[in-house]
């Protein structure tokens, strides 16, 4: 017997290794082929430098494109691959090649990209579709904002009606303090109403609430997301109107992205920007870096100017790398450190501004089907912000120096978000934790001489718990629950003076201060039929006063803002209903939004003392003020070439309680426009060459809050063309073609906007479109 086994062993393995061999000459074979194909869009016409890639477990296993007539050939060696083609302009078409027919030449007809059926979101914290979003959110992709003659993010989100600055100027000229960002026309003052993040952090500047828009290389933003209403139950404070959130490229393994551009124009305005990202054996690399400087504009009215009257110009640098660590498909760390200087002339000889700012952070990522996912992220960042002010004669021919400012600032944080599907819900949760500290040293001068420095300043230690549930109740009806619970400490502030010819010194302590909010957000979506769905929602949130606004006074032109101690947190009951419309074959989206939102003690600068050379404010809380209106967004594409879109806000902001001074009740609320309507158009008549414009109307509004300096409505148009060739792209565009130069500011001299500006570039693209 044992001799017989023996025997037959050999044989089987002998039959086994033959059956490899057969599978290994004749099976495997089978896979390893060419696949040909066209591309073509819904009219049949050739879609050109398309890209064509087959993947598998994530990783791709051979690209290619289209040629100009459409037409592709791939090689495919596994057949549990997936196909994928991706084009400007088009929904992505992915599939596996188990559920294609290779043994002819393929045909794939792409479908014209659909804004809000096919982009997902995630600034609810929570990735979702657009579609099933019950909120007010507007997306600006990769493509929007190439194709968009601005040259900043800022300025690229006023298409979005509702979204401003303090100011109406770009943030390429104007004081960091005026680039605080508001929507529906909740502003007040300098700080930002809306929360913004770029890459999941914060960029409302630690002391003073203000962006600084700089920080953002544009070149490096993959898609932008916008949030109108009520968002502290995502983001706590400062989220008071909205939020914005800005997402970066990220690489696929071994598909690399090379971005670099550069541009010249008028005003000496010159700028150069590198975005690259690659993944590769599990590690990513992520570099983005940016210069820019212009010489600017005189801001001061043409009639008003005087021998001290300078251009408000600007140059910074900015870089930001990231390595990370994928140590499987569910796990990932990784650190980010971000250099950024800028300097800043404010338009008279003895005025401007220097910032000095370092962050570095750290993060990790993991997923597990049992718990859920979990994302940890945690930052220190460190500025300095110098500063001067003068006293300027009325005739503005002589200007005396009257302050200068060092206010250095640190912040530091950590939160920790979780998420889980649980059958029809996801929910989240996350605990947060942020420490500020800051102070402002002063040295006031009379006369050209220093007379007394000030010193004051304080922290503020922040704890915050979130939590969501979004709840998909069946296919027509999406329901959001969302809560968060804030409280925050002011402490260790004071003020000090020293007298520096007396060398007297005097100190005041200030108590330590106590607030907490808990910030609700209901939420609910019902799709009526394919084409109609009803959005409805109801939210609490608040914004506390900054450390800038507690403890620093600064002064614009003849207008000397003081600080305010006593600053209570502003607090929004915001209640919105909205329909949306999705029609003609998905070329036609529109959504309206009706909002009222009732704010208790928001932040104004009220004016104490008016003369001819000195307009003495301070910020209050005034009693409650209301701001009830409505938005409307439409985007037509009538065929792939060709898209329209326009975004539409009318707004009534005014004081509606405010006991310590009556005489503001019903006043419209400073620096809020009661309209404003922008509209854009997007053509290629071919793949190559592109063309767009980009309108925005505002209506008047006022410069301060009794409503006497009244900045006139005004009209400006932006063009951008652009011809690509392989990898490169030439664009040129011009901004404010008409040369409008509207009201800016009465201070109360009259500043106006830039003059028209033209510029051309190069730019090089290389892998994720």
């Amino acid at each position: 017997m044992s001799i017989h086994l023996n025997f037959l062993l050999p044989l089987r393995v002998f039959a086994a290794l033959r059956l490899i061999f057969l599978f290994t000459v004749f099976v495997l074979p089978s896979f390893a082929q060419i696949v040909s194909g066209t591309v073509t869009d819904a009219n049949n016409a050739p879609i050109p430098n398309a890209e064509v890639s087959v993947s598998a477990k994530e990783k791709t296993l051979a690209q290619t494109t289209t040629a100009a007539d459409g037409v592709f050939s791939i090689n495919i060696a596994q057949a549990n691959s997936i196909l994928k083609i991706a084009a400007d302009g088009f929904s992505n078409y992915e599939k596996s090649l188990g559920e294609i027919d290779l043994t002819a030449p393929l045909k794939i007809v792409l479908q014209p990209r659909n804004l809000s059926e096919e982009v997902r979101v995630s600034i609810t914290r929570t990735e979702s579709r657009l579609s099933e979003t019950p909120a007010s959110i507007v997306v600006l992709n990769r493509e929007t904002l190439d194709a968009t003659a601005a040259q900043t993010v800022d300025d690229s989100l006023r298409q979005i009606a509702g979204f401003t600055l303090f100011r109406r100027s770009s943030s390429k000229t104007s004081n960091p303090t005026t680039q605080g960002a508001n929507l529906r026309g909740l502003s007040g003052s300098g700080a930002s109403r809306a929360a913004v993040l770029f890459d999941g952090l914060s960029l409302n500047d630690a002391f003073g609430g203000w962006t600084f828009w700089s920080r953002v290389p544009t070149i490096a933003v993959e898609q932008a997301e916008v949030l109108r209403g009520g968002a502290s139950a995502f983001y706590g404070n400062a989220a008071l109107s909205g939020a914005v959130n800005l997402i970066t490229s990220e690489a696929e393994e071994n598909q690399p992205i090379l971005r670099f551009q550069t541009s010249a124009g008028t005003q000496n305005t010159f700028d150069g920007s590198v975005f690259s990202s690659y993944a590769v054996n599990n590690w990513s690399f992520d570099l983005a870096a940016e210069t820019f400087q212009t010489a600017g504009y005189i801001p001061t009215a043409q009639e008003q100017r005087g021998a001290i009257d300078t251009k408000a110009n600007s140059r910074h640098n900015n870089a930001i790398l990231t390595i990370g660590r994928a140590f499987n498909e569910n796990a990932r760390i990784f650190a980010r450190g971000n250099l950024f200087a800028e300097r800043r002339d404010n338009g008279t000889s003895l005025t401007n501004n220097r910032t000095y700012f370092r962050q570095a952070a750290i993060g990790a990522d993991f997923a597990n089907e049992r718990f859920g996912t979990f994302q940890f992220r945690s930052f220190v960042e460190k500025q300095v912000y110098d500063q001067t002010f003068s006293a300027i004669s009325n005739n503005r021919n002589t200007e005396t120096l009257s302050r200068i400012q060092r206010v250095p600032s640190q912040a530091f944080g950590a939160n920790l978000f979780w998420s889980k599907v649980f059958g029809a819900h996801v929910v989240s949760g996350s605990f947060e934790f942020r420490e500020v500290r800051g102070f402002s040293d002063e040295i006031v001068y009379v006369n050209n001489r220093p007379t007394t420095s000030i010193g004051s300043g304080g922290r503020e230690r922040t704890f915050s718990v979130f939590a969501q549930d979004i709840w998909r109740v069946s296919k027509k009806l999406n329901l959001n629950f969302g809560a968060r619970f804030d409280y925050w400490k002011n402490f260790a502030a004071l003020s000090a003076n020293r007298n520096l010819s007396t060398n007297l010194t005097g100190v005041a302590n200030f108590p330590d201060r106590k607030e907490r909010s808990f910030s609700p957000r209901f939420a609910a979506l019902y799709q009526i039929n394919q084409h109609f769905s009803f959005v409805a929602s109801y939210s609490k949130s608040f914004r506390a006063p900054t450390l800038n606004e507690l403890y620093r006074a600064f002064r614009v032109g003849s207008i000397l803002t003081l600080a305010n101690e006593n600053l209570k947190s502003e607090r929004a009951d915001t209640v919105e209903t909205g329909l949306n419309y999705t029609g003609f074959s998905r070329k036609l989206t529109l959504r309206g939004n009706f909002f009222i939102a009732e704010i208790s003690r928001p932040v104004v600068s009220i004016t104490l003392t008016s003369a001819p050379n000195l307009i003495t404010r301070q910020r209050q809380n005034v009693g409650e003020t209301r701001s009830r209106g409505l938005e409307l967004d439409a985007e037509f594409s009538p065929f792939a070439k060709l898209k329209f879109s326009a975004s539409y806000l009318l707004v009534d902001s005014r004081v509606a309680d405010f006991p310590a001074n009556p005489l503001l009740i019903d006043k419209f609320l400073p620096q809020v426009a009661r309209q404003q309507l922008t509209f854009q158009a997007f053509y290629r008549p071919q793949k190559k060459l592109s063309l767009s414009l980009q309108g925005r109307i505002s209506d008047a509004q006022f410069e301060d809050d009794l409503n006497a300096l009244r900045l006139r409505p005004f009209f400006t148009l932006d063009t951008f063309a652009s011809y690509k060739f392989n990898k490169f792209e030439m664009f040129t565009a011009i901004e404010n073609v008409f040369n409008n130069r509207y009201d800016v500011g009465l201070t109360p001299n009259r500043t106006t906007a830039a003059p028209r500006f033209l510029r051309v570039g190069l730019r090089f693209r290389l892998g994720k479109k």
